[in-house]
């Protein structure tokens, strides 16, 4: 499945470009052109005719007697070369480069040298902090997809790599090479490898609790209360609720659906769709209509009941598990970005982490800990 967020939004990641998959496609074009090369040099070649050959392999009569010969040891069989076969890419080309040695001059201001070790120094206390916590968490999901016996091809995730770095070149400014944007923007192939691997395991991980059912199609008839103020809508309902209640009396005696939501519903954004909405995630419709639909089964529809200042009626048509294979593919696309915030911070809580860097921050308990602590003094005014 393709996904256009993921865990990529959830970590703040950024877009990244490697040279490297240029090389490993070149590298393949080139073997498939060699062995095109081969392929035809030995189609090229003129053949014999069959009676020629028949002719040279008979041997020639002779008038001396047979002598018994020596059983000749079988030639040495030639081992047939195998056909190179397409290189498939290797989470190995984008792990980190080695480090340099403490004394590799890596910049330098008049002539004055920037050694590696003190860029190492700097990177650990500038940047550990961020780092370790990345580190961490993607060592979460890795250990919970081991436990489930959950993985992603490498080629799998090439193809994601590739799809996401093409959008990486509108984002370089004038001037500047891709490379150099990357490193400035501190996503170098390697940590973007990582990280699009890291979110195509939460990813999968997430799919296996997918319920498909979570999701509802219905249709609905809205009849408004009329008035701006509360008091003026209590005088009102009455009014809708009667309204409500013979469109429903009119259904119950046969008339479709739809051809009610023409002559009573009041609402414009389903009304000329004959009352169908879009389909829902129960966990994000008002409670009081999720109450309702959940009662029902597809193809039933409810009585009138009044809902943050209008009366509805409610017909429900499929849960997701009786939606078209496509549909569902996009259910559970959706499914996946509503609950893998969530799932990902639930591994988190889980996982026993000790951060020597940096303590943990949990913003539940922050939150807490505020409340029960008392406010400063508000800070006095300053004097003019």
């Amino acid at each position: 499945m393709k996904y256009q967020y993921g865990i990529l939004s959830i970590l703040g990641l950024a877009i990244a470009l490697s040279p490297v998959a240029g090389m490993v496609q070149h590298s393949n074009q080139k073997t498939k052109q060699e062995t095109w090369s081969q392929q035809t040099r030995q189609r090229s070649q003129p053949q014999k005719p069959q009676s020629q050959q028949r002719r040279q392999a008979q041997p020639k009569p002779s008038t001396q007697p047979k002598q018994p010969t020596a059983k000749q040891p079988d030639p040495p069989k030639v081992a047939q070369q195998a056909t190179p076969q397409p290189q498939t890419p290797s989470a190995q080309q984008y792990r980190p480069a080695p480090l340099p040695t403490g004394d590799t001059i890596v910049a330098s201001v008049n002539d004055e040298p920037i050694r590696a070790s003190e860029l190492i120094q700097v990177c650990y206390d500038w940047f550990a902090a961020t780092a370790v916590e990345e580190l961490i968490l993607e060592r979460v999901i890795l250990q919970e997809a081991r436990a489930q016996g959950v993985s992603v091809p490498d080629s799998e995730v090439e193809a994601r790599y590739r799809q996401q770095l093409q959008n990486a070149e509108a984002q370089v400014p004038p001037g500047m090479s891709l490379e150099d944007f990357l490193k400035r923007n501190q996503f170098p192939p390697s940590r973007l490898f990582a990280r699009v691997r890291i979110q195509m395991l939460a990813e999968k991980l997430v799919e296996r609790q997918v319920n498909l059912d979570d999701f509802i199609e219905y249709s609905q008839i809205v009849i408004r209360i009329q008035g701006n103020s509360p008091e003026q809508q209590e005088e009102n309902a009455s009014a809708a609720e009667a309204k409500a209640r013979e469109a429903y009396e009119k259904i119950q005696q046969g008339l479709d659906f739809a051809e009610a939501v023409k002559e009573y519903s009041e609402d414009p954004f389903s009304k000329d769709r004959g009352g169908k909405m879009n389909w829902q995630n129960k966990n994000f419709i008002v409670p009081d209509v999720r109450e309702k639909l959940e009662a029902l089964q597809p193809g039933q529809v409810s009585e009138p009941f009044r809902s943050m200042g209008t009366f509805m009626i409610l017909r429900k048509e499929r849960t997701g598990s009786m939606a078209s294979p496509e549909e569902q593919k996009d259910l559970r696309e959706q499914a996946v970005r509503i609950q893998i915030g969530d799932y990902v911070r639930q591994l988190q809580s889980k996982a026993k982490i000790t951060n020597t860097i940096v303590k943990p921050f949990n913003p539940d308990e922050a939150a807490q800990q505020q409340g029960d602590a008392p406010r400063p003094p508000a800070a006095r005014p300053t004097p003019r």
